[in-house]
């Protein structure tokens, strides 16, 4: 029996364990770079995804804003940060007499200013945004108003030139722009008797 040629079952048990733990062991790292290659796939879209996003909120922030939105970014980003000096670090003098201009020897109660306000505000609006979905894009940029607005929080107004320049660059140059689109329509020029404008 010495002779016979019994197949050896134990080495090929072994073998077969052996290219099962290889084939098993492929597999795994079949598996493990499929989740390699999806885990980068996600991560690639989702860093497209964010690309995206940021320029969308760029193109959002660069393009001009409607009437609506210029009127709460303006409130919000140059009104609301805006502060005043304490008076003991303020510029101090005399108030120069109002020669050569015109100036109201006394002071009246407006008792309807508020109601006259809300009624000149809501015909703007009439004209600058007719409905909710003609919003028409003209006036200055949400990021041109931030920046405008972190000039202003830098410090407060604490003289009559702080004041003329914000009044100037936050509050003249912005009605400058509201008043030149109302010239644009001809029932709103006629209405608010602007003429040519400012």
């Amino acid at each position: 029996m010495s002779g016979s040629s019994f197949p050896d079952y134990k080495a090929l048990f072994l073998k077969a364990e052996e290219e099962r733990k290889q084939a098993e062991g492929e597999r795994k790292r079949a598996e493990e770079r499929e989740k390699q290659a999806e885990e980068r796939e996600r991560q690639e879209a989702e860093l497209r995804r964010q690309a995206e996003e940021r320029e969308r909120q760029q193109r959002e922030r660069n393009r001009p804003t409607t009437f609506p939105e210029f009127i709460r970014f303006c409130h919000d980003l140059l009104w609301r940060p805006l502060r005043a000096q304490t008076p003991s670090r303020s510029t101090t003098g005399k108030i120069p007499a109002p020669l050569g201009k015109h100036c109201p020897l006394r002071l009246r109660p407006w008792t309807d200013c508020e109601d006259k306000q809300r009624e000149i505000y809501e015909s703007v609006c009439r004209y600058l945004q007719p409905t909710e979905g003609d919003a028409r894009e003209l006036f200055t940029s949400l990021v041109a108003l931030q920046d405008h607005g972190r000039r202003f929080a830098r410090r407060p107004i604490s003289s009559e030139q702080d004041l003329e320049t914000y009044e100037r660059l936050a509050v003249e140059d912005h009605v400058h722009d509201i008043v030149a689109e109302l010239c644009k329509i001809p029932e709103a020029r006629e209405e608010f008797r602007l003429g040519n404008g400012i």
